[in-house]
């Protein structure tokens, strides 16, 4: 009589002969995943290391004259979806090379997915003598090395087929190759057509707007508002098409070709195919990156998150600093592990569980599980010289002389956004200045009187990730009307 309670059943899939295969097949594939979690194997563990390394801060170069030259680490931004070209080192094409899909992404802060170099096309003469990139010149567009283990990744293109295609808008598609070919081949036109030819041959300045003409196909590299989903979030499609206003012409079919015709010079491009280069505008951002990736000791760790703060801006200090403070509900400054942990990542820094740790134990030196969180700012806090702390007690007077006393509402009453040298250069509006500094105070006490001390405490913050005097100075001296 058979006995139908036993744990193990005969099942219909179960080969005759072996009445455990299931149980044993599940059994494998649980210890299969407890080993690759124990050695971080896990597919979900390596993608989240991808993305948290692609996120990395990256050097860009600090120029010395006002040209771009062969070596230099370079952002290339559209004027079209105002995003930052970028690799997604997650999204490998299903063709025989190993080649990576290019998008633009939305963050302005230089990371190992979004700095490229500008190298030369050694197989031919350099006929121009030196080491300035000009107009008409081939050259290549080299991935950040770090991306991938020092491999040589160009941004590449070739003709359009059914076959090979952008994914979204089936132009011609634009990767990451890892291929010595002449596809990976580009070169730069200007984006005026009326001087077009006559700047063949002359010198790219830094803040030229430019043209991306991918050499083979004789069109150019492109990104529209096409949304494009992956890892990092909302980001946009990147191809190459020629976007051209639509005058009358007989001559359409040879320039879909990519022949040259007489209409070309005639003919306005689209914003879809400006492009403009971003390098370091403070000489904090060229930096060593080899000391980004070296996780063997504290220091250089600790210089890594520096890297990212003030990467942030100038209020980076001050906004992690007021994370801290939010979480402090004892007001004793003391944070415990897991609130140091979750402050730094909401906070934007890209650390791994054992980064935070090494850096928590650190600082931890009661080894009782707790910080102070003002010890570990200090670490990135700099004193302020005598004449930058003159600014500071000079703004504190003259917001107490015309206002009567210093609080957050009479600060927002007084401080003059117009003048602010990042609304002057167009890189911020007046409402997002405004907003920027109202949100590192406690806005729930308008009211409260401010003290000097607290005042002085908050530019030190602010002084901290502003390297030139002149550029601390102009701050204050144009938002106090000093």
């Amino acid at each position: 009589m058979h006995n139908f309670n036993v744990d193990h059943k005969y099942k219909f899939q179960t080969r005759i002969g072996n009445w455990f295969e299931e149980w044993e097949l599940d059994e494998t594939k649980k210890k299969d995943y407890l080993k690759n979690r124990q050695n971080g194997q896990l597919a979900s563990i390596v993608k989240d290391q991808k993305t948290n390394f692609s996120l990395r801060l990256a050097s860009l170069t600090y120029p010395k004259d006002e040209y771009i030259h062969f070596g230099f680490h370079i952002m290339l931004q559209n004027l079209k979806t105002q995003g930052f070209l970028s690799i997604d080192i997650q999204e490998r094409l299903k063709i025989n090379e190993e080649a990576y899909n290019v998008t633009t992404a939305p963050t302005a802060q230089s990371t190992v997915r979004s700095v490229f170099v500008v190298v030369p096309y050694n197989k031919e003469p350099n006929y121009f003598g030196d080491d300035i990139l000009h107009y008409g010149q081939h050259f290549r567009i080299l991935a950040n090395p770090r991306i991938s283990n020092n491999k040589t990744f160009y941004l590449h293109s070739l003709p359009q087929t059914p076959t090979r295609c952008a994914k979204i808008s089936r132009k011609q598609e634009v990767c990451a190759i890892e291929s010595d070919v002449f596809n990976t081949v580009w070169k730069l036109e200007h984006s005026d057509p009326k001087i077009r030819f006559e700047m063949e041959g002359q010198p790219i300045r830094i803040d030229d707007v430019v043209l991306v003409k991918h050499s083979f196909t004789q069109h150019w590299l492109a990104s529209d508002d096409i949304v494009y989903q992956n890892d990092f979030g909302r980001e946009r499609e990147v191809f190459v098409h020629s976007y051209q206003c639509l005058n009358k012409t007989q001559n359409l079919i040879a320039e879909k070709e990519g022949r040259t015709t007489i209409d070309i010079p005639l003919r306005n491009q689209e914003p879809q195919n400006l492009w403009k280069f971003v390098i370091a505008t403070k000489q904090s951002q060229q930096f060593d990156e080899s000391v980004m990736d070296d996780n063997r000791n504290v220091k250089n760790l600790m210089i890594r998150v520096k890297q990212q703060i003030t990467g942030k801006g100038s209020y980076g200090l001050r906004g992690l600093a007021k994370g801290f403070f939010e979480m402090d509900q004892n007001n004793n400054g003391v944070v415990e592990y897991d609130d140091f942990k979750w402050g730094l990542r909401n906070f934007g820094l890209n650390l791994s569980e054992d980064e935070t740790k090494m850096i928590f134990q650190t600082f931890d030196k009661n080894n009782n599980g707790k910080i102070e969180f003002n010890e570990f700012l200090d670490a990135f806090r700099l004193q302020m010289s005598d004449k930058r702390l003159y600014f500071v007690q000079r703004a504190y007077a003259s917001i107490e002389q015309r206002a009567g006393k210093v609080t957050l509402d009479t600060m927002g009453r007084t401080i003059n956004v117009k003048e602010h040298p990042d609304v002057l250069k167009g890189y911020k509006t007046e409402r997002q200045v405004f907003q920027e500094f109202v949100s590192h105070w406690n806005k729930a006490q308008p009211d409260r009187v401010i003290q000097f001390q607290e005042f002085g405490e908050f530019y030190q913050d602010v002084s901290s990730a502003i390297e030139q005097d002149e550029t601390f100075e102009a701050i204050l001296k144009k938002s106090w009307n000093l």
